[in-house]
């Protein structure tokens, strides 16, 4: 994995189980990706291939009306999070594991605002399949 904006590449030294870029080079995808469309969960896959595909009305969609989040264990203004975290910022998810029936998730995600971060994501799903939370942060 690399910290990094979308310039550098996994060939680099590794630090503690981390790739760590040399200068110039490019950030690839590990062989572990899990593609959004083999995720365990439905509605978390729903939410990763909306972020990816940068389609707000969708994501939308899969949220409860009534739907909370928070970031690095704060609750966060729902609306004004998504904007700016994901929608006007070109958001994207790389998914590397998932747990708790897919309801748990690591991800390597990335915007144009902080570049490429380790995160973790945990969604609680109701009944009807729409997200009610989710709580994000770096792993």
């Amino acid at each position: 994995m690399c910290f990094h904006r979308r310039t550098l590449h996994t060939t680099g030294p590794v630090l503690e189980g981390v790739r760590v870029a040399g200068a110039g080079a490019r950030c690839e995808p590990d062989a572990m990706t899990i593609q959004p469309a083999k995720l365990s969960d439905p509605a978390v896959r729903a939410f990763v291939s909306a972020v990816n595909s940068h389609d707000r009305e969708r994501f939308l969609s899969l949220l409860a009306p009534d739907a909370t989040m928070a970031d690095d264990g704060s609750d966060r203004d729902l609306a004004e999070w998504i904007d700016g975290e994901i929608f006007s910022s070109h958001g994207h998810m790389e998914v590397d594991n998932e747990s708790r029936g897919g309801r748990r998730i690591l991800a390597r995600f990335r915007n144009d605002t902080w570049g490429e971060m380790r995160t973790k994501w945990t969604f609680t799903v109701e009944d009807d399949g729409r997200i009610s939370r989710f709580e994000t942060g770096q792993a």
